[in-house]
Order: C-alpha cells, then structure tokens, then sequence
C-alpha cells in the first residue's frame, strides 16, 4: 500500500484512502477526482519552492554613491600603517619560489660589428621591408626567448646623439624593437621630455615619463616614473592596459628591488600582485638583462610582454635620462635656455578633435 497521502478538500487533512475518508465522515459530498487533490509528494514541492522564493528574497544591501563612500573613513589604521603591512607582505610575495613560464634576454651589444648591422645597404634593406624602420635607428641590441625568432632594437641618433647644448630640452630617447628575420615592428617607447620636467617640479628627484606604442594596439600607452610612499626606497614606473575583452583596464607596476647588485626590478600587477622579474647582469661588459615572467593568466593580456621588454630597453638609458632632466631644470632656473622640445614631441601634444572638424 502506497504510503502517499492526498489532501481532503473539505477538511484539509491528509488521508491515504481520500475517497472512503470522504464517504466516512463527508457523506454528502460527492467524491473528488484524481486532478482535485493534492498529494504529499506535492506538499512537499511546494514547501522547497517556497524556501528557494524566501531565500531569494533576502534584503538587498544598499548600494552607495560616490559622494558617500568618499565620506567613509578608514579609523582602524594610519596610512603609514597601513603602507608597512603592504611593504611586508610585497617582499613576502618576491620572495616566495614561482615557476618560470617565458624567459626573455634583452641584450645589449658591446660593438657595432654584428650580422644585422654588417653588410652595404643592410639598412636600406629593413627599410624597405618596413617603414617604420628609419635611416637614423642606430641598432644596439637583440631580444632572445627560446622557441621564438630573435629580436633587434635601437635608438633614433637623430633625435640622442650630438644635440647641441641650447637644445637640451629636444635631446630624447627614442627607441624601436623589430623582428630579425621579416623586420616585423614590435613596438616603440618614447621619452617625453616635457612631462618629465613638469613632473619633476615639486619632487626631491627626477620623474621620467614615456610613451610605449604597441602593434594592433588602438591606445597610446603612459609609462611613467610616480613617487614612492614612506618606507619605500627606490623607483617605481606605472603603466595601464585595456582587457578588450573584458572591457576594463589593468594598472601594471615596475618595483625597483634595493639593495642589489645592477638595476632589478619585480613587474605587479597592481602594486602587490608579482608576475615576473627583471634581472641585470652586471658581469655582462655591453649590458644584459634577464626578464622571467612568472605562470599567471596576466601573460595572455595582449601587448603586456612588449611593454615589459620595451621598458627593459630603456633601463641602460636610465641614470642619463635623470641627469638630463636635472640639468634641464637647472640651466632653466639660470635662464641659460628656452624650453623648446622636439616637433615629433610637440604632436603627441596636439589636440586630435581640431584635426577631426
């Protein structure tokens, strides 16, 4: 006999034969049809859908406008504190073992005496294979990763070597990276001198700034030097990267390590979030630096990489930059020069709606 009962629609209680409890004690009302009443196992649907309806139902937490999360205040800890504990737990997560997923060697070459600089008309050859390659790119190194065609790199002498002293100010760094074989662009990086001094003014030290620009990338990238918070010594570049798929942006951190031999650095996402390392190999006499890029799903972020090796380039560079936008600002406060940049600068200046009416 089956244990499921059915639900008396007169009296509304639970009997496993309805129709002789009908007949028993409702005898002047008609037994019920199969579709009329309503079963145990029924009840007991109805009882989990109203859970599930209740639970859903739970108040929702107010969400808060800008104006009132700006008046929240953190009262538990001082900013100092707060900036120690993340200091620590930054120097826990370098030193904690990673496994290495690309390794890439950035290096600098001691002579000019070298297969992609040998040969008459070399030049006018990657010239005419890319034109983005111009005739005053002095070729000064190669990228090498294991599994992928080695890479070549060099600076504009035209706009670095033999500036004249009244033009200091138009004295920048430009510098370009290819493939070897089909002389593919890869990307540049571009000192901007002006922001630099305007950064610089107001700070104890100097404040580089770049541009980085990148294949397939519809944004100009900012890469610059920001001023580092008590207790931490050392540099530290920041630059943003859009996730198109996604559709938001990802803040990206150079940290300079202290307290080591040549110039290293840990790569962040974020400011706490370690996802590689650049490592200077002193004992190298042209210079090389060795940058290994730690498993994370960050490594798949198109045009992450090329920043990474872009800003590597320029670290040879780096202590010449600072001397630089020192001497500027000096020889300003003398009225020794004008503040007059380079064009190529002045047109990342320009206002790119005038040019669209």
């Amino acid at each position: 006999m089956s244990s499921e009962k059915d639900q008396c629609p007169y009296c509304k209680k639970w009997y496993r034969n309805i129709n002789a409890h009908i007949k028993r004690l409702h005898p002047n009302e008609k037994p019920v049809e199969c579709g009329e009443i309503k079963s145990s196992s029924t009840k007991e649907l109805e009882k989990e859908l109203a859970k599930k309806i209740l639970s859903q139902q739970k108040p929702k937490e107010k969400e808060l406008t800008v104006e009132e999360a700006l008046k929240e205040e953190i009262k538990d800890k001082s900013p100092e504190e707060v900036e120690k504990e993340r200091e620590k737990k930054k120097e826990k997560l370098k030193k904690q073992p990673r496994k290495v997923a690309r390794k890439i060697v950035v290096d600098f070459w001691l002579t000019n005496l070298h297969d992609a600089e040998i040969g008459i008309y070399q030049k006018e050859r990657f010239m005419a294979k890319n034109r983005m390659f111009s005739r005053s790119l002095e070729l000064i190194g190669a990228v090498k990763e294991e599994g992928k065609p080695d890479g070549m790199f060099g600076y504009l002498s035209e706009s670095w070597d033999n500036i004249p002293l009244k033009d200091i100010a138009k004295r920048r760094l430009v510098m370009k990276w290819f493939n070897s074989e089909s002389v593919v662009w890869l990307g540049t990086i571009e000192e901007m001198v002006l922001y630099s001094i305007q950064n610089t003014y107001g700070s104890t030290v100097p404040v580089p700034a770049f541009k980085v620009m990148i294949p397939k990338s519809k944004y100009i990238i900012d890469l610059a030097e920001k001023k580092t918070k008590f207790p931490k010594l050392g540099e530290i570049y920041t630059f943003s990267l859009k996730d198109e798929k996604k559709d938001e942006w990802h803040v990206f951190t150079f940290d300079e390590d202290r307290l080591t031999i040549g110039s290293d650095w840990s790569i962040l996402h974020g400011d706490d979030e370690l996802i590689g390392k650049i490592d200077e190999k002193v004992v190298n006499i042209g210079g090389k630096f060795v940058i290994e890029l730690y498993e994370s799903a960050w490594l798949n972020m198109p045009g992450l990489v090329n920043v990474i090796v872009l800003f590597t380039m320029t670290l040879k560079f780096n202590k010449e930059i600072q001397k630089k936008i020192k001497k500027i600002i000096e020889y300003l406060e003398l009225n020794k020069i004008k503040l007059n940049i380079s064009a190529s600068e002045e047109k990342f200046m320009m206002n790119p709606r005038v040019f669209r009416r």
